[in-house]
């Protein structure tokens, strides 16, 4: 297996870095965070996610009439390889964008689509997801349901 970019993913790799640097300072893993910056941690974050959807880079792979570069699997891989290595406040969107709003595209009505993912993708609402099902927490492999007929059905 050749873990080599191809020449378009090189050319990526170069675009992705250069937007990088121009908008975030390298990550430093000996820097600690003081209690004023984690404060305003959301709103970088926040900040950071539109600046990523307006340049089509908050989802690779998702179309571009979603919001979306239009991109492939690799360049998605290639893009979190680079962010990884900046300052980059993505935790509150990682839920949303990643299986809430997967979801919405799939099945919601073009309505909906339109009401709720590019407000996600802008960072302009949060999504995330919530078990209160006893003895379930983030353990999805232990929800358990049940139906009632009620008359309703």
């Amino acid at each position: 297996m050749d873990f080599n970019d191809t020449k378009e993913e090189a050319e990526f790799r170069a675009e992705a870095r250069a937007f990088l640097e121009k908008h975030l300072e390298p990550k430093n893993a000996n820097r600690m965070a003081s209690s004023r910056e984690r404060a305003k941690m959301l709103e970088k974050a926040k900040a950071w996610q539109a600046t990523k959807a307006k340049a089509g880079y908050a989802k690779i792979t998702w179309p571009k009439e979603l919001g979306g570069y239009g991109g492939t699997a690799m360049q998605q891989v290639i893009w979190n390889q680079e962010e990884g290595k900046f300052d980059a406040p993505t935790g509150p969107f990682a839920i949303g964008l990643g299986m809430c709003i997967p979801t919405v595209i799939a099945f919601a009505s073009e309505e909906n689509k339109k009401r709720y993912v590019q407000k996600a993708v802008l960072g302009e609402e949060i999504w995330c997801q919530l078990f209160s099902e006893p003895s379930a927490g983030s353990d999805v492999a232990g929800l358990k349901t049940r139906a009632v007929k009620d008359g309703d059905e």
